[in-house]
C-alpha cells in the first residue's frame, strides 16, 4: 500500500488520538490579514505563491537575459512527486544522459520526490551518480524512523525524517550550493514546491536565488525546503518556517508540495508573450514532465471491507488528482507554444513493493527507467 494512502486511511484515529494535546510552535501563526506579506528572515524575493503570478517576474526579466540560449530554445523539466517512484525519474534521467540528447534545462521545478531529484537534474549528467545512489542504495532506514506513540502525545507526525536529512546533508554540500548559484546568475531557474498549510496554499521556492544569497544559513534553508516538500502530512512532521511581518516574528507550517499539485511549470495567469516580448525572444520552447507514478487505470477487484474500500478509493483519488494536473500543464502548452513530452511509469512495470521505500523495488524501477530513457522510448505527447 502507497505511504500516502496508508496514512491517510489512519488520520481519522490520530486525530482522535491526539485531540486533547497538542505541539506548539515556537511563534504562532501570520494572521490572516497580513500573512501574505511574510518573508523569510533574512532574504527577498526566494518565492511566491503558486497559484498567482508576481509582477517582479516580469520587473525582473532582464536578469534572464543573460542566459544567451533562451534566444534559440527554452526548456522546462517537471518532476512530480511519487514517493519511492522517484526511482522511475531518477533512472529516466541517466539514462537520457548516456542516450546524449539531453538539453540543459532553463528551468527545472520539482515536487515530493521531485524536490528531491531536481537540484542534482539541474546540475546536469554530473549529478546522475548521486541520484542514482539515493533511489537504489536508500532503504526506509535511511529515510525515517517510525515514531508511533508521538502521535499520541500530540505529536505531528508518526516518524521521524532525520535520517533522510542527514543523507541529504551528504550530497547537499555548499560546493552544490555554490554550483547552483553559479547557474542561477547564466539565467537558470531552480524551483521547488511546498504548500503552507496555515494558507492552503502552494508556495515556490527559487532555490537559485536563496543559492546566490550568500548567506551562511542558504544551504540550511534549501534543506529545510526539500525536506518540507517532501514531508507526507501525518507520515513526517511538517516544516516551520521562521517568518517576519512588520518587524514581528512568526512562522509558518510547510509540508508536502503534492497536498496542492503533483507537477507543476508555472502559474496559469503566467503571460508568456508578454515575459517574451520584454525578453525579444522568440524561442523554441519545451515541457519535460516526469511523471514518478503510473496513469493508467489499474484494475483490481476490491473486497468488501472499510480498509480495502478506503485504500482504494484514496488511491484512485491521487491517481486522478496528478492526472489532472498533467492536463492543466498540456493546455498551458498549447495555449503558450510550447511542444509537450510526457514519461510516466509504464502500466507493463509488475512488481510490487514489499515494504515502504523497497530497496529491490527502487533498482528495479530504476532499470526500467534507465531503459528507456536511453532508449527514447520513454515520452509520448498526450495522455
Amino acid at each position: 500500500m502507497d505511504l500516502n494512502v496508508r496514512l491517510l486511511m489512519i488520520l481519522p484515529l490520530l486525530l482522535f488520538l491526539s485531540a486533547c494535546s497538542g505541539k506548539s510552535r515556537t511563534f504562532s501563526a501570520p494572521d490572516k490579514e497580513h500573512y501574505v506579506h511574510a518573508d523569510v528572515i533574512g532574504y527577498e524575493n526566494i518565492r511566491q505563491w503558486g497559484d498567482r503570478t508576481s509582477d517582479e517576474i516580469y520587473d525582473n526579466a532582464k536578469r534572464l537575459r543573460s542566459n544567451r540560449s533562451l534566444h534559440k530554445r527554452v526548456d522546462i523539466l517537471a518532476l512530480s512527486s511519487g514517493g519511492e517512484g522517484g526511482a522511475y525519474g531518477a533512472g529516466v534521467l541517466e539514462g537520457w544522459s548516456a542516450r546524449g540528447d539531453r538539453p540543459e534545462f532553463f528551468m527545472v521545478t520539482g515536487v515530493s520526490t521531485g524536490a528531491l531529484i531536481a537540484p542534482f537534474a539541474f546540475m546536469g549528467s554530473e549529478y546522475d551518480h548521486v541520484l542514482k545512489d539515493l533511489f537504489t542504495e536508500t532503504s526506509k532506514e535511511n529515510i525515517v524512523t517510525e515514531t508511533p506513540l508521538n502521535a499520541l502525545f500530540g505529536g505531528s507526525s508518526v516518524g521521524d525524517n532525520t535520517p533522510l536529512r542527514r543523507r541529504l546533508e551528504k550530497v547537499v554540500t555548499d560546493e552544490l550550493v555554490a554550483a547552483i548559484a553559479r547557474e542561477g546568475k547564466r539565467g537558470r531557474i531552480l524551483q521547488i514546491g511546498t504548500t503552507n498549510l496555515d494558507a492552503q496554499r502552494p508556495v515556490v521556492w527559487n532555490i537559485t536565488n536563496i543559492a546566490q544569497s550568500g548567506r551562511p544559513d542558504a544551504r540550511k534553508l534549501i534543506l529545510d525546503i526539500m525536506l518540507a516538500s517532501s514531508s507526507i502530512p501525518g507520515a513526517f512532521p511538517p516544516m516551520l518556517i521562521d517568518v517576519m511581518i512588520e518587524g514581528k516574528r512568526y512562522q509558518e507550517v510547510h509540508v508536502d508540495g503534492a497536498v496542492t499539485r503533483q507537477i507543476f511549470v508555472y502559474p496559469r495567469d503566467l503571460n508568456i508573450p508578454r515575459l517574451e516580448k520584454k525578453l525579444g525572444i522568440d524561442p523554441k520552447k519545451k515541457f519535460w514532465l516526469i511523471r514518478n507514478t503510473k496513469i493508467d487505470p489499474e484494475y483490481a477487484p476490491v473486497s468488501l471491507n472499510v480498509t480495502d474500500i478506503s485504500d482504494r478509493s484514496i488511491s484512485t483519488l491521487i491517481k486522478y488528482q496528478g492526472v489532472c494536473n498533467l492536463y492543466n500543464i498540456i493546455s498551458l502548452a498549447k495555449r503558450d507554444g510550447f511542444d509537450i513530452h510526457i514519461t510516466n511509469i509504464p502500466s507493463s512495470f509488475n512488481i510490487s513493493s514489499k515494504e515502504t521505500f523497497d530497496r529491490e523495488y527502487m533498482r528495479a524501477l530504476y532499470k526500467v527507467g534507465y531503459e528507456r530513457g536511453r532508449s527514447g522510448s520513454a515520452w509520448h505527447n498526450s495522455l
